[in-house]
């Protein structure tokens, strides 16, 4: 371990992040339903927009998802990226108990 933070504030930290990895599922979910709509409506309107621009928003904010997952889910402890799963209990890499 190679914070000097208390396991407790790490772990209030994790649980942090894990709660903002919850969030951003809802936007990304909106953005990718929309950008299926746009593409199968056969229209070249979407709710009043272009449906380029439709797909293209939510292309972006589905890119713009990743790269924030890449930074926030990140161990406490060691900075390392905690991989795909969104309920780790430990860190794979040094080993941190995420959770009491």
């Amino acid at each position: 371990m190679s914070s000097l933070l208390p396991e407790s504030e790490l772990r209030a930290d994790f649980a942090r992040r894990r709660k903002r990895q919850w969030l951003i599922v809802l936007p990304v979910l909106i953005a990718i339903l929309a950008m299926r709509a746009a593409g199968d409506s056969g229209q070249t309107t979407f709710h009043g927009l272009p449906t380029s621009v439709v797909i293209a928003i939510g292309f972006a904010m589905v890119i713009g998802a990743i790269v924030f997952s890449l930074v926030n889910w990140r161990c406490p402890s060691c900075s390392k990226y905690l991989g795909k799963g969104i309920n780790p209990t430990f860190c794979a890499k040094c080993g941190f108990r995420l959770k009491a």
